[in-house]
Order: C-alpha cells, then sequence, then structure tokens
C-alpha cells in the first residue's frame, strides 16, 4: 500500500532538492516509524526512504544530465535486411504500439520485480486514485493556510 501518491522531480539546486527530501520523506518517514512503535508495530518507513534515496542518488546522473542517441545503424541495417530477415528480426518500432507496451512493461515489473500478485491490481488503482486526491486536498488547505499566514504576517 502507498502511503503518498506516487510522484517527484529532480531539483535543479542541490540545496532545495535535500530540503525537499527532508521535509517531504524523512521527517514523514520518521514521525511514521515513530506512531508505528509506539502501536507496537514494526517500524519500516525509515529503511525504505533510505533505499529510495539510495536509488535516486544512483541513478541521479543520468536523469539530471541531456543524452542524445543515434539510432542511425540500426536503421541502416533494417533497410539491407531481406524481407524474410526483417520478419525474422524484427526489431522495427515504428508498429509498435507504446501504450499497450508500456501497460505489459508495468504489469510485468508488478509481477515479477515485486512479486505482487496481479488480482490486486484494480484495489490498488483505487489505492492510488484516493492517494491522489488526499494529497490533492492536503496542498489545498497548506495553500489557504499559508495564504493566512502570509497575509497575516504582511497585511
Amino acid at each position: 500500500n502507498v502511503v503518498r501518491y506516487p510522484g517527484g522531480s529532480y531539483k535543479e539546486s542541490a540545496i532545495l532538492h535535500k530540503i525537499c527530501q527532508v521535509t517531504l520523506h524523512s521527517l514523514p518517514a520518521y514521525l511514521m516509524d515513530t506512531m508505528a512503535y509506539m502501536m507496537g508495530k514494526k517500524p519500516v518507513m525509515i529503511r525504505v526512504v533510505e533505499k529510495m534515496h539510495k536509488a535516486q542518488k544512483a541513478i541521479e546522473y543520468f536523469a539530471t544530465n541531456e543524452w542524445k542517441w543515434s539510432n542511425d545503424n540500426v536503421e541502416k541495417l533494417n533497410k539491407e535486411l531481406t524481407e524474410v530477415d526483417r520478419r525474422t528480426f524484427n526489431f522495427d518500432l515504428s508498429d509498435l504500439n507504446w501504450p499497450d507496451f508500456i501497460a505489459v512493461y508495468v504489469k510485468g515489473t508488478r509481477q515479477f520485480v515485486f512479486k505482487e500478485d496481479l488480482s490486486t491490481l484494480d484495489e490498488a488503482r483505487k489505492h492510488t486514485d484516493k492517494m491522489f486526491w488526499v494529497e490533492k486536498c492536503l496542498q489545498i488547505v497548506f495553500f489557504i493556510v499559508f495564504g493566512q499566514l502570509f497575509t497575516w504576517l504582511f497585511c
């Protein structure tokens, strides 16, 4: 079960990125683990957040730089194939239905990487939709409170 709606972004400022990590990840994890400990349950969120930050750090270089790829050799090879070879070694991605491919890819990741049962997919989608609206409501409340605080301080 997700605790928040999944999402995220990289910040250009390392300081802003660290502030967001602490306020949006670490502090809530410590709070949830403290509550879990007080209720006699096993605290796990700090470990989850640490793993998430480690994974973020591993892909940071690749996610924050611009990459240019060329497939000229692949296109050239595809043009040189005979019709029989083209059917046998079909690697022409222009016919690929990307939305269908991504849907199957996500299901496969869920089933084979995360070892989750696909029968719970509809329930997970409903929970994720619920978390989306919970997050939006909290953002609205935060915006109103921040606006009131700003008005009270400066007006």
